[in-house]
């Protein structure tokens, strides 16, 4: 174990390092986690708009208050490629210690350019998860576009007696004009394929093709929570690390899967960003489970000191405690479970929703921090609790062996019977 665990430290560890600390991820992943409020916020409204009560609902659409509970969501989730746009180009122009809103503008300005005008409308078809790749794209290059340039000094430079918000608009002034420019020759260029704009080229050639493959395999979603654990168990965070790749490709999905339950259409797609919660209680490697056990079974009272300390943070999916307390962290003890806990979850939740045992959740954007059985209850089924349930049960059973060990070895030394 502890060969293979030197090879791992050697060789994988240092690239996923240099993976977790590329600017353009971090952008990426910075400005998922910025709309995240935003998304939240659509999701609890429209769910409040459509609760499973017929009497509810009918007085709802009879006072016109559906229509109401509607609008957060559309003034969020269906536009949500535009915050996207402006997040993601701030973040990157922050990483180069760029002014990020004047980047961040720049990008809003490009997305809306090739998202162009219909008869004097805009038209609405990518401004939400359809257009998030688009979005992505003209981010990334519009930033690095005007970072170039004002790292070149290519910028209007005003006396330092002008108010600083004064001459921070006119020093953007040819940084924007240089990346609006550059889209609309982009822009141009389009009309003269096939494919007529940007948005339709990025979504046929890459997003469709990308949500196609990894959004309908789970052997993609399980390889993922793999390195997700394993990247963690050396103390890298591997959901920001895997979620930089994996969040443009499964959050439209549950996007989608919203969309159709917000039209009254059961939800289609099992894999998306909503999966995980349903089997994964506690934070990485399903901790609450652990924390159960350590609170209650521990013969050690370091154990089930740190497992009552640990089971109120894991109900909310703070692991930290026991992942840097016991610790989970290059501790051979905890390698498998940690490492193939959730992955044989992930295999057990796809069979038993494509079977239709258990429904597939709605893909509302809930906080993070929401516990077990709450979520599978806002995700539209009390089924789904049932099952967090069932799987923290399994979870649990997959434990009891490694922490039975942990746990004799820190009470014998607690009694002092160790040879140490």
């Amino acid at each position: 174990m502890d060969k293979m665990m030197n090879v791992l430290e050697n060789t994988l560890v240092p690239v996923a390092s240099k993976i977790g600390s590329n600017k353009y991820l971090k952008a990426i992943s910075g400005g998922f986690v910025a709309i995240m409020s935003a998304s939240i916020v659509g999701s609890l409204f429209t769910m409040l708009g459509n609760l499973p009560i017929a009497a509810y609902t009918n007085w709802l659409a009879e006072t016109g208050l559906n229509a109401i509970l509607a609008l957060p969501s559309q003034a969020t989730i269906d536009l949500i490629a535009i915050y996207a746009s402006f997040f993601m180009a701030y973040t990157l122009a922050k990483e180069f210690g760029v002014d990020g809103a004047g980047a961040g503008l720049a990008s809003i300005v490009s997305f809306m350019l090739i998202t162009g005008r219909t008869e004097g409308a805009y038209a609405t078809a990518f401004l939400g998860a359809k257009g998030l790749f688009s979005a992505m794209f003209v981010a990334l290059v519009g930033a690095r576009i005007y970072i170039y340039v004002v790292q070149h000094g290519w910028v209007i430079k005003l006396p330092d007696s002008v108010p600083p918000n004064v001459a921070n608009s006119f020093s953007a002034l040819i940084p924007t004009a240089i990346v609006v420019l550059f889209f609309l020759v982009i822009a141009g260029l389009m009309t003269l394929t096939s494919y007529g704009t940007l948005h339709n080229a990025i979504f046929t050639i890459i997003q469709s093709s990308l949500m196609g493959f990894v959004g309908n395999n789970i052997w993609a979603f399980i390889f993922f929570q793999f390195m997700c654990n394993f990247l963690w168990f050396f103390g890298l965070h591997g959901g920001n690390i895997t979620g930089s790749i994996t969040n443009p490709i499964y959050t439209p999905l549950a996007l989608e899967n919203f969309a159709l339950y917000e039209a009254g259409q059961a939800p289609k797609y099992i894999i998306s960003g909503s999966l995980s919660r349903c089997f994964c209680s506690g934070g990485v490697g399903s901790m609450f489970s652990l924390a159960i056990l350590m609170t209650f079974f521990s013969k050690s009272t370091q154990f089930k000191t740190l497992g009552r300390l640990s089971l109120p943070t894991t109900f909310f999916f703070i692991n930290e405690p026991l992942i840097f307390g016991i610790p989970v962290v290059l501790n051979p003890l905890f390698f498998i479970p940690l490492i193939f806990l959730t992955p044989f979850l992930a295999l057990l939740t796809y069979f038993v929703m494509s079977i239709g045992l258990v429904p597939i959740p709605i893909g509302a954007q809930i906080p993070w921090t929401t516990p077990p059985v709450l979520y599978g209850i806002l995700q539209g089924s009390w089924k789904i609790s049932v099952w967090e349930i069932v799987c923290n049960l399994i979870a649990m059973a997959v434990y009891f062996p490694f922490f039975r060990v942990a746990d004799n070895k820190a009470y014998e030394e607690e009694m002092g019977t160790t040879n140490a």
